[in-house]
């Protein structure tokens, strides 16, 4: 018998008394903490209407994240046949990353909160543009990716013009100008609370700055296994490890502490150009989409095995990006509606017409609280997906945005967005243009 939310056998079995399901008591317990009802029939549950069995424990031969529902995953031998193996992790690095992601998603669990400075819809629905801030050179106009540092206040670009940029958002003034990429900065994110920042770039090469004492960044070590452009870079939960993503379809991961790679994956068809990926907040998967194609993969983490192909759009996807939450998935397309998933159930809940649908959205993000979408393309716009629920947002969508900036300086299109902390602010840039876009409370 399995889990109904992971349709996988429980280690610890619960039953329902008003439905007579079968529960994971961890996966169902933590939905009843967040939701007060059954995730199958949707009708009120409580933690006294479900019974512990007792039997021996069990144990499931695959693993796969709490909330992500696996059910439909392709065949094994389909997925060997689009994957080989090139650097595998030591079984002590693979049971290192099992406790560090178990461990993460406990903690997380148990202490988040939605905070109460969290803007309310009317404060999003007042939002103005704030300011421009010139980081980039204006002769290569173009600010492809951006990662905000709320505890510090920090924002990074990268730029066309081979730079990336760190500003304090507060001051209004560049900290460093990180320059020793020789071609366009394709991805940037922070680490370890702004003491590091990695980016990848066309160069085929990913460098880790990290921050000096005096507060600028300094180059501390270059990565150069890919063989194609790198197109993301992205920092596991824990702040320990580094994926990287690129057009040579292939994907690289590293250990932060040593800035060693420890394992790589490469697709064996040699279709799968990588241009994104992300980690799932808990840390046990991360997903990834390819240039060109209309699929995301999940992966497992600690296994690089591809758990789950998602054919998520007929066109070729730009973004993706998990909720905090770890409940949803947003996923944008060249000329299509985004569209936002339930990763319980694995299907869509709700799409987001473009007005423009020839248009290209390239980003999408949520707000920490999980309250919030942005989406960029042609315009941003905003939406609120989430009804509160005391420690999370339950999906409530509206197909209406709270607001929508079409009339903004001439940056050819949004190439990338993120919310600042408790959705206080927006900041943006796009593909033909060398600023920094607020838009504010």
């Amino acid at each position: 018998m399995n889990c109904a939310i992971s349709q996988r056998v429980p280690n610890v079995p619960v039953v329902s008394k008003t439905s007579g399901l079968l529960f994971e008591k961890e996966l169902i317990e933590k939905y009843i903490l967040d939701y007060g009802k059954c995730p199958v029939t949707g009708g009120l549950l409580t933690m006294d209407d479900i019974i512990e069995l007792k039997t021996s424990k069990v144990t499931d031969s695959k693993s796969a994240a709490p909330v992500l529902n696996t059910s439909s995953l392709s065949d094994d031998g389909k997925v060997a046949a689009e994957q080989s193996e090139c650097l595998q992790f030591p079984d002590s690095i693979a049971e290192q990353i099992t406790s560090t992601c178990i461990n993460l998603s406990q903690i997380r669990n148990s202490y988040r909160k939605i905070s109460t400075s969290l803007a309310s819809v009317d404060a999003v629905r007042g939002y103005v543009f704030n300011n421009g801030y010139t980081l980039h050179q204006t002769t290569v106009p173009g600010v492809l990716s951006l990662d905000i540092e709320n505890s510090k206040e920090i924002i990074a670009t990268g730029g066309a013009d081979t730079n990336a940029v760190v500003f304090h958002l507060s001051s209004g003034k560049t900290i460093s100008t990180l320059s020793g990429h020789s071609e366009k900065v394709t991805s940037v994110k922070f680490g370890n609370e702004g003491d590091l920042v990695v980016t990848g770039s066309s160069d085929k090469t990913v460098r880790v700055w990290r921050r000096s004492e005096k507060g600028s960044y300094k180059c501390k070590d270059t990565l150069a296994h890919h063989t194609a452009e790198v197109r993301a870079v992205t920092i596991h939960p824990s702040q320990k490890y580094l994926v990287t993503a690129s057009l040579d379809c292939s994907w690289q991961f590293y250990d932060l502490s040593s800035e060693s790679r420890v394992a790589q994956v490469a697709c064996g068809n040699g279709s799968e150009r990588f241009s994104s990926a992300v980690f799932h907040p808990d840390g046990h998967i991360f997903g990834t989409c390819a240039s060109g194609l209309g699929l995301v993969r999940f992966w497992d983490v600690a296994k690089q095995d591809n758990i789950l192909k998602l054919d998520a759009h007929s066109g070729p996807v730009t973004s993706i990006e998990f909720s905090e939450n770890g409940y949803t998935l947003a996923t944008a397309a060249a000329a299509e509606d985004v569209k936002l998933w339930d990763l319980r159930f694995l299907r869509t809940i709700m799409t987001f017409r473009c007005d423009d649908i020839s248009a290209q959205t390239r980003s999408v993000d949520f707000d920490h609280s999980g309250r919030y979408l942005a989406i960029g393309g042609e315009q941003i716009s905003i939406y609120e997906i989430g009804a509160s629920r005391c420690s999370i947002y339950e999906i409530d969508a509206s197909r209406d945005p709270i607001t929508t900036f079409s009339d903004m300086p001439a940056i050819g299109g949004v190439s990338c967005l993120k919310f600042g902390k408790d959705a206080e602010y927006v900041a943006a840039a796009g593909t033909s243009d060398s600023k920094l876009l607020l838009f504010r409370l």
